[in-house]
């Protein structure tokens, strides 16, 4: 009556969830664009499968939210701009 998915799958077993241990692998990070770099060609938003990149202003704009870390554009980069 009334009960939830915390109520049904976790929080009635009494379950507690914590940090990840020590040592274990990290989530993706988003790269970084050095805007002194960028020339605003595009590779990198061609080549993202996730459209995580756009250009704004003639430079590289990476999306966190939709980026997943698969490093695609830094290699697609031909200035050397996404790390």
């Amino acid at each position: 009556m009334g009960r939830g998915w915390g109520m049904r799958l976790g929080w009635r077993r009494g379950l507690v969830f914590t940090a990840p241990p020590q040592g274990a692998p990290q989530a993706p990070t988003a790269p970084k664009v050095d805007l002194e770099k960028c020339v605003g060609c595009g590779e990198c938003a061609r080549t993202c499968p996730f459209g995580a990149i756009q250009i704004r202003d003639g430079k590289a704009v990476v999306n966190e939210t939709l980026c997943r870390g698969c490093g695609a554009c830094v290699s697609a980069c031909p200035t050397g701009a996404i790390s």
